[in-house]
């Protein structure tokens, strides 16, 4: 996981101890809902503190956009070559965000 900053969504599966350590070590704030037995860790302490059930509504939008993604491109990128990869994420991204822009400039 690259240095960043701002918030990563997640739902109860990425509640471990170890992923919720890590995000915080590389300067995200996780908003991911936890689960009824905390995984325990500095990590789920920042996650208790800044949850906020209006910021994950969120989380849907980003689910959304990466599950129709899914559904248009299929869920396999069949390359070797880690800059192949991110090129033929961000062309989908891009290729996606243009089918959604002219839906809406129809209208």
């Amino acid at each position: 996981m690259p240095e960043g900053s701002g918030y990563l969504f997640g739902d109860g599966e990425y509640d471990s101890r170890k992923f919720l350590n890590d995000v915080v070590d590389k300067g995200y704030m996780p908003v991911i809902k936890p689960r009824k037995i905390s995984a325990g860790g500095f990590g789920s302490r920042i996650r208790d503190r800044i949850f906020n059930s209006e910021i994950y509504k969120h989380r849907s939008v980003c689910e959304g956009f990466f599950g129709a993604l899914t559904n248009w491109f299929g869920d396999r990128i069949p390359c070797f070559l880690e800059e192949t990869t991110i090129t033929r994420i961000l062309l989908r991204v891009l290729a996606y965000a243009l089918r959604i822009l002219s839906r809406f400039s129809i209208k």
